[in-house]
């Protein structure tokens, strides 16, 4: 997905203020809040190039997910005592369980549809002890989806320019974005594309994924940053 652009995912989201310190610490509180089992274990899911799990391991001892390889090797060499592991948010066999489970910064979308949806809520679920909690950001819904839209992100360093031009269309029930990247470096100037596909769920979706999965769901519209946070318990029985 993120194929030729992992190297610069960190520097293009600085570039934006993302502040992913001040969300793990929301997250942490949500956590804290719900959360029944003893320890402090975390998986972070779809996590990227690691800049999340750096913050949560404040708090949790913590192992990190992702299907790309290229975020993989960026966060391994980010964060040395870290582990993180490769596979699909669906499919994942790990072996054990976490007090935690996370999937952040609307990753949850690329699940593409319902049925993947469910599947993935349900192999998080698997992961998780008895009493952990499970929290997932989603993406948009359809009814906020806004197809058409382009939008300029800026990198202005001086080894380092950069400028990401996206557009949204739509597919269906899947939202399409398109990236161009200028990248220009003392190397030389590069251009390339990627699309990105991700699933319109409705709070409905998300509902019954996690009901389908046997968890205790509420939603929280605000979330982390915005974007709203679906918080699952899983029974101590």
């Amino acid at each position: 997905m993120f194929t030729k652009s992992a190297k610069y995912y960190d520097a293009i989201y600085a570039a934006m203020d993302k502040d992913y310190s001040a969300e793990a610490n929301k997250a942490h509180q949500f956590i804290q809040k719900h959360k029944r089992s003893e320890g402090n274990t975390l998986l972070d899911i779809a996590c990227g190039t690691g800049t999340h799990a750096e913050y949560f391991s404040r708090y949790y001892k913590v192992d990190g997910l992702d299907v790309d390889s290229n975020m993989l090797e960026v966060a391994r060499s980010k964060h040395p005592n870290l582990r993180f592991h490769q596979g699909d948010m669906t499919s994942f066999q790990l072996g054990r369980q976490f007090d935690v489970v996370v999937s952040l910064f609307s990753s949850i979308g690329y699940a593409k549809t319902k049925s993947r949806l469910q599947k993935a809520i349900r192999n998080m679920n698997r992961h998780l002890l008895p009493g952990g909690v499970l929290l997932v950001e989603p993406w948009f819904t359809p009814e906020q989806w806004k197809p058409g839209g382009v939008f300029t992100i800026h990198v202005d360093k001086p080894d380092l320019r950069i400028v990401r031009m996206s557009h949204s269309g739509q597919r269906g029930k899947i939202s399409l974005l398109e990236f161009q990247y200028l990248v220009g470096t003392s190397e030389g100037i590069e251009h390339y594309t990627e699309i990105h596909e991700l699933g319109l769920f409705t709070r409905k979706d998300y509902m019954d994924a996690f009901k389908a999965a046997d968890l205790t769901v509420t939603h929280d519209s605000k979330g982390l940053d915005g974007r709203g946070l679906y918080i699952g318990r899983k029974s101590t029985e």
